[in-house]
């Protein structure tokens, strides 16, 4: 089996790539400001939730449906798949902070594995015609680094897990102990995960979504969402 890849991956997982998602807590600094996550099987409780009615319906499903394109050189279904992703977010904070992140690490491919389709998509993105959402441009970046799928959605998973876990540190509601063990018991559940097609996603998560809504118009934040 190649193993060309696996550097590639852990340096796109690595948090020290530059993407923004370092200052996101996805809801989890709401929630524990409203006492509504206080311990460690709380946070793991709620990743898996944001996990099954967020990450794995929507985002997924637009990562894998923009890796096909690149794959294919089809940059105007990667731009369809972008712009479902945009419209579906509700939250304007989340909406920035997805673009944000998304275009800044769209950049930083560009300049250290540029490829063609990278180049196209960003002249996408510059023209208006999509956003250059998180998941898209992740995707775009592990098809440059010549990841495979499997992996590369995996990676996706477990970088946002990993970032909920260290939003949780940070927070003072856990430990590192509990992290570790919190992503340990969220391995079956990122190895295990079916997507659905691009033109099926959805996501539903009503209370994070009112919670973050609140969280635009906190005066003092630690996290962007």
């Amino acid at each position: 089996m190649s193993t060309s890849h696996e550097f590639r991956l852990m340096q796109l997982a690595d948090s020290f790539f530059p993407s923004g998602i370092f200052g996101a807590s996805g809801g989890l600094e709401s929630l524990v400001r409203s006492g509504r996550v206080k311990d460690s099987r709380r946070v793991l409780q709620f990743i898996r939730q944001q996990l099954q009615f967020q990450l794995v319906p929507c985002d997924c499903a637009v990562f894998l449906a923009v890796m096909k394109a690149a794959r294919k050189n089809d940059v105007d279904a990667a731009v369809f798949a972008d712009n479902m992703c945009y419209s579906i977010k509700m939250v304007g904070e989340v909406r920035v902070a997805s673009t944000r992140s998304g275009r800044q690490l769209l950049n930083s491919i560009i300049h250290v594995a540029p490829t063609r389709f990278a180049k196209r998509f960003k002249r996408k993105i510059d023209s208006g015609a999509c956003a250059g959402t998180q998941p898209a441009c992740l995707a775009i970046a592990a098809d440059s680094f010549g990841i495979p799928r499997k992996s590369a959605l995996r990676m996706m998973l477990y970088s946002y897990s990993a970032g909920m876990v260290g939003a949780a540190l940070r927070l003072g509601i856990i430990q590192h102990i509990d992290g570790q063990k919190i992503l340990s018991q969220l391995a079956g559940d990122i190895n295990s995960v079916r997507i659905a097609g691009i033109r099926d996603i959805w996501q539903l998560s009503p209370l994070i979504d009112i919670l973050q809504m609140q969280h635009e118009r906190d005066e003092l934040r630690m996290f962007i969402t």
